[in-house]
């Protein structure tokens, strides 16, 4: 599943990001873009800004899901996939982040929204 396909269904039902293999899914895409990121650097700043917001609902969702699961003390192996793509998330971020030469545009695009 590519990335937009996973985000068009999710719109539709957002249940469908807890599903283990749209989890894996969505992790290694995030892998690759952190991969890009750290080659590219400065470049990935217009790919960052279109996904950017998508991955900080992605990051809430999985977060409540994390913190219901942790309250009815359930830990499933889901909830450390959760945790992955969250921290993965965290990694891309910081790879564009170490890798850029202009952190005045990164901090006007992205800070206010945060």
């Amino acid at each position: 599943m590519q990335w937009e396909n996973i985000l068009a269904m999710a719109n539709q039902n957002q249940n469908l990001l807890l599903s283990p293999e749209v989890i894996r899914n969505v992790d290694f895409i995030i892998k690759v873009n952190t991969k890009v990121a750290e080659s590219v650097g400065l470049i990935y700043l217009s790919y960052l800004q279109r996904i950017f917001q998508d991955l900080l609902k992605m990051y809430g969702l999985y977060s409540q899901c994390i913190s219901q699961s942790v309250k009815t003390r359930q830990q499933e192996s889901i909830t450390k996939q959760m945790k992955a793509v969250r921290r993965d998330i965290l990694r891309l971020i910081q790879a564009y982040v170490s890798r850029s030469s202009d952190l005045t545009t990164f901090a006007q695009l992205f800070l206010p929204p945060l």
